[in-house]
């Protein structure tokens, strides 16, 4: 943890911080797993495998790869951002330039992405020369900084880069205050800070002070759940690594088991051989042969009995474990999903997915959207702009129960027909009302009495 934003005392702290020693530590093994660079974080998985099963004797690849990983995190991401996702603020028409100039739809998947797979997930804030720039920064170069050490009095931050000029190495150390920013930039030697250079060199400035446009910090962390002791947020992965690791090797064990006995072998007595004149050899053509009784033995093939039943429960077994653990159900990988299955079974099947999200977006993701929409808007000459975030229904109704339910409120005397249309047809209010007087119209045009219903005759 650091307290203090003195780079030499900063680099001491973090060398003897085992909690931030840990955290970039996890930081390389979970994106190595979302990468599917399974090599480093399961090598003890693989040597077992290859101990037992060598390449040498098998086709078969080592390692199977079951990337849950990436499919659980790009599930939270899609349930998080896929839906009527949408920014309200009383400067929308400067807002929607700048989502667009900066594709912030693709930034906040960024961080949703980081934030499962990391357990955090950063929103950065620039104003440059081409305008304001809104991005996400990978959370590896991010350390907080803390007031005497206390968790809930946030000092600043410091964003460590690494830099690269004429061969020579350099880490460029932004210092995040309230309203201003500190630039220093250190040559590296021997994976060690050596000594300052000038700034300037690099095109930055020393001290970059915005207070009189924004006067808080420029970057927005974004978190899972975690405990009041922890800064931090809680990856996805830490929990089911050990079933997911479980998983891949039951499922490479039989793949290998499999591969080896696709070639069966034959067994049975030295009458069903033929002599090779040549060698004087024994042998049984194109297979390989095992002599095993006495003559009259009726040759069989050798069968493996893979109890794939046993197997079968085993990984099911898994599968419910990693389903519990992570708050997902089968649905949510495109498993057992029924042709009929209504919005309203999915809101209910999805129902712990969705509290989780909801869950993170209390804890920080609101926040933390509406400051950088904020700072935007405030580099941009806007200050103490209004902004909300309306994040949809995850889990949207079919459209045949929103007509029935809107249908039934009207009946009811709950809902008014300008409103049905709006919400069924997705409109604005004049479209909803032109709708409803072309209704209102035919239904006149309905009830009035033909012309040969008003001649009367003798």
């Amino acid at each position: 943890m650091l307290t203090t934003f003195d780079t030499t005392e900063a680099i001491k702290q973090l060398k003897f911080d085992s909690t931030d020693t840990c955290r970039l530590e996890s930081y390389k093994r979970y994106r190595d797993l979302y990468r599917s660079n399974f090599a480093t974080p399961f090598r003890n998985v693989i040597y077992k495998i290859r101990q037992r099963y060598p390449l040498d004797n098998t086709t078969a690849q080592t390692l199977i790869e079951v990337n849950l990983f990436r499919a659980l995190t790009d599930f939270f991401k899609f349930l998080t951002t896929n839906n009527d996702f949408q920014i309200i603020t009383d400067s929308q028409d400067i807002w929607d330039r700048l989502a667009e100039e900066n594709n912030f739809v693709s930034v906040l998947k960024e961080v949703c992405i980081d934030n499962s797979r990391f357990g955090n997930g950063l929103f950065k804030v620039a104003s440059t020369n081409e305008g304001v720039k809104v991005f996400s920064v990978c959370p590896d170069c991010w350390f907080p900084v803390f007031n005497n050490g206390n968790l809930n009095e946030l000092a600043g931050h410091i964003l460590l880069y690494d830099l690269v000029k004429e061969g020579k190495k350099y880490k460029h150390i932004e210092k995040i205050h309230k309203g201003y920013i500190e630039n220093e930039v250190w040559q590296v030697s021997n994976d060690a800070l050596s000594f300052p250079v000038d700034v300037s060199e690099f095109g930055l400035v020393e001290v970059d002070d915005f207070s009189d446009k924004w006067d808080d910090f420029v970057l927005f962390p974004v978190k899972n759940s975690c405990e009041s002791d922890c800064y931090y947020g809680e990856s996805d992965y830490k929990t089911v690594m050990s079933i997911v690791e479980e998983l891949m090797l039951t499922v490479s064990q039989n793949s290998k088991i499999i591969n080896r006995h696709a070639n069966p072998k034959m067994a049975g007595s030295l009458e069903n051989t033929q002599m090779n004149p040549k060698t004087g050899e024994r042998y049984v053509p194109n297979t390989d042969f095992y002599m095993v009784g006495k003559d009259g033995v009726k040759p069989e093939y050798i069968t493996v009995d893979l109890q794939s039943a046993a197997i079968k429960e085993h990984i099911n077994t898994l599968m419910q474990f990693f389903y519990i653990l992570t708050k997902t159900p089968p649905q949510a990988y495109g498993v057992d999903i029924s042709a009929n299955m209504s919005g309203e079974s999915l809101q209910k099947i999805f129902m712990s997915s969705v509290a989780k999200v909801e869950d993170i977006r209390a804890v920080s993701l609101n926040n933390a959207i509406k400051r950088t929409v904020k700072c935007s808007l405030a580099f941009s000459g806007i200050k103490d702009a209004e902004v909300s975030v309306d994040w949809g229904d995850a889990i949207k109704l079919d459209y045949t129960e929103i007509v029935k339910v809107c249908n039934d409120r009207v009946l009811a005397g709950t809902q008014s027909k300008l409103s049905a249309i709006k919400e069924m047809d997705k409109s604005t209010d004049e479209q909803a009302q032109e709708e409803l007087n072309r209704i209102n119209e035919e239904q006149k045009q309905e009830a009035a009495p033909g012309v040969e219903d008003l001649v009367i005759s003798d």
